[in-house]
Order: structure tokens, then sequence, then C-alpha cells
């Protein structure tokens, strides 16, 4: 237990930095081309538009942990709906693709996306499982996806790996290298609208120590200024490199 939650000791200010760090690291060596601050310097605003995308449904059967505590969905939707307010606080503009509690359709969910206009990014925030949820797994750690093949969606994928494994550095993490970037891909539904998309698994909820990170407030909240953090990299990326 200790070593779950050792990362709270750090101080407000180290966590900050390192979240600094990675942003100059990563992504701020753009020319002025990829510039957030308009036409009169004294004017900041955002271009891109985030699209959030919260996992399933109440009403869809399973998604939770073999004891019965924890529901995906409702994780899911109460931190996407917390980041949400981050990203509208910071001057994002943001849409959701399943406001409702009752699960849409995953199709529904690409039409919506596809009716919002560009720029824009689609993040859809989930936990893992190993199993059916009916009994405790051994598999742990936290994952990146997108389509398969060579898009910028790649690229957005490591951006955020790369923010969330240099913070949460003794948070097991699981990654696919085969074709030279962290994310795994598999063409899931809510990842084949016309935006670039990443969709994040956050943990393993059928694995116990994972599922007490879960419900850890601390953690999640830090997860989601990391994701803030990596939106603006994001941004910074896709409007540089706008297709034509």
């Amino acid at each position: 237990m200790n070593k779950i939650f050792k990362y709270w000791k750090i101080s407000a200010g180290m966590l900050l930095a390192l979240i600094v760090s990675a942003v100059f690291l990563n992504d701020f060596k753009n020319p002025p081309t990829a510039s957030l601050i308009g036409a009169r310097e004294s004017v900041y605003a955002h271009s891109l538009v985030i699209i959030l995308d919260d996992a399933h449904g109440e009403n869809v059967a399973g998604k939770g942990s073999p004891d019965g505590r924890h529901r995906e969905w409702q994780w899911s939707k109460f931190w996407v709906t917390e980041l949400g307010r981050h990203l509208n606080d910071i001057g994002f503009t943001v849409e959701y693709t399943a406001p409702e509690d009752k699960e849409p359709g995953l199709l529904n969910r690409v039409v919506r996306m596809n009716k919002i206009k560009g720029p824009a990014f689609v993040l859809s925030l989930h936990n893992n499982a190993a199993g059916m949820g009916d009994k405790w797994k051994d598999a742990r750690g936290y994952s990146m996806w997108t389509t398969k093949g060579v898009t910028r969606s790649d690229e957005c994928a490591t951006i955020i790996f790369r923010n969330m494994s240099s913070v949460l550095y003794d948070i097991p993490f699981r990654q696919d290298l085969t074709d030279g970037d962290p994310d795994y891909e598999s063409n899931f539904t809510v990842l084949m609208s016309k935006h670039p998309s990443v969709l994040i698994e956050f943990m393993f909820q059928d694995n116990e120590t994972d599922l007490e990170l879960l419900e850890n407030k601390a953690l999640c909240n830090t997860l989601l200024e990391i994701i803030d953090i990596s939106l603006i990299q994001i941004e910074r990326y896709l409007i540089k490199n706008q297709k034509p």
C-alpha cells in the first residue's frame, strides 16, 4: 500500500516542475506558425476542439470490477466531465460524444464526432480489463490506442504516453513498440471518425492493486493535469501538421 500512494508525498511544486519539464522537452520548439498567440499579442486562444468520449453507458453489461464496487461508465463519466471543466477553464471548446447516461451506440458516437468541424481531436477515456469482470486478474497498467497504420494520431498518443510515463514514473504501463511508437493499434469504432483520436485504457479494473489506484482521487486528478498539458502540445502539433 505504501508503494501505491508514495507519489502523493511529492510536493505540488515538484509535480508541477515535472509537468512543465515534459512540456518544454516535447513540443515547445515549434516555429511561430504553430503559436497560440493571435495577430494581436494580447490575444491567447485555442483553435483545436476537444471531443471527449466517455466509456460505454450504464446499460452496457459487465464493464466493472469483480466485487461490483467499480463501474467503468461511472468512473469515466465523472472524470471526463471533470476534464471538460479543466479544458473549458483554460479556453478550449469541448464537445461530448455521449452526454447521456445510457449508451447511444458506438456508430452514433462517430456520427456525432463527424458533425464537429475541425480542427478537432478525440480523446476516449476507459479502464482496461483482462477478463469478463467475474474474477481478479494479474494484468496491470495503462496504455494508449490508435487506429491501424501510420497517422497523426500516433504522435498524439506518443505525446500523452511520454508525459504520463515521466510524471507517473513507477505506475506500470503497457506499450507496443513494433512500429516504433508506444501505442497499440486497433480499429475500435470510437477511433474511426475523421478526426485524430486516442483511446486511453487507464489501469485494469479487474486487478485489485490497479482498482485501488482508480479509486485514488489524487492520482485521477493528476491524470487530468497531465492530459491538460498534453492537449496543449497536441494542439500545437496538429495545427502545425494540418491536412490540406
